[in-house]
């Protein structure tokens, strides 16, 4: 298994924030993307992943794994929120994946892609709505404001020569014609109006 991260800030400040780790044989991986219309959106992003892999990492065998380690990074979130005075927020997926299999955990509109065969198949479900304008807002994040119980999962078999893509709407509304033929690596000079950030992990 091999990854390899492209990521780019909009400007001075990076809002979306991608952890990594190796834990037990298997590769743990969580991207958060700060909303930008609410404060401290790079802050929010790491306390959002950082919070969901110190949960993770204690509690790796629980049988509601994904539902409490979303609602401890959310109350992790919650207590940075009241530090700063400020309403704060962000999407996330995580992901742990074997050779031969990918559970993943989403809150919002980070997605997670799965290319096979020639195809490429969008693997978690946005959270957003359309309200007009050409403008969406999200249906779920994490705001430590607390989680409804039904943190959406999925399992995914995997198979040697998959490739999964881990991206936030920066990238893939510019470059997902590009993951439709299996390559994240292309020319990523286009015109940005958001942080763009994505983890390619090729399965051998």
């Amino acid at each position: 298994m091999t990854t390899e991260l492209f990521t780019k800030g909009y400007d001075s400040q990076n809002e979306d924030y991608c952890k990594v780790i190796e834990l037990e044989g298997r590769i743990f991986v969580i991207m958060a993307d700060g909303m930008g219309g609410l404060s401290l959106g790079a802050e929010a992003a790491e306390c959002v992943c950082e919070g969901i892999a110190e949960y993770v990492s204690k509690n790796l065998d629980t049988d509601i794994l994904w539902q409490e380690a979303f609602k401890y990074a959310d109350n992790k979130l919650h207590e940075l929120s009241l530090a700063n005075h400020s309403n704060m927020g962000a999407a996330v997926t995580a992901l742990i994946i074997t050779e031969t299999s990918c559970e993943v955990a989403w809150q919002g509109n980070v997605r997670l892609y799965l290319y096979r065969g020639n195809h490429l198949q969008q693997l978690t479900t946005d959270h957003v709505m359309n309200i007009g304008y050409g403008q969406k807002m999200l249906t779920r994040c994490l705001k430590g404001g607390g989680l409804r119980d039904d943190v959406p999962t999925k399992n995914i078999p995997l198979q040697t020569d998959d490739i999964l893509f881990l991206c936030t709407d920066g990238f893939y509304i510019i470059h997902e014609q590009d993951l439709s033929s299996g390559n994240a690596s292309v020319p990523k000079e286009d015109i940005m109006n958001d942080d763009a950030t994505c983890l390619t992990i090729k399965i051998n």
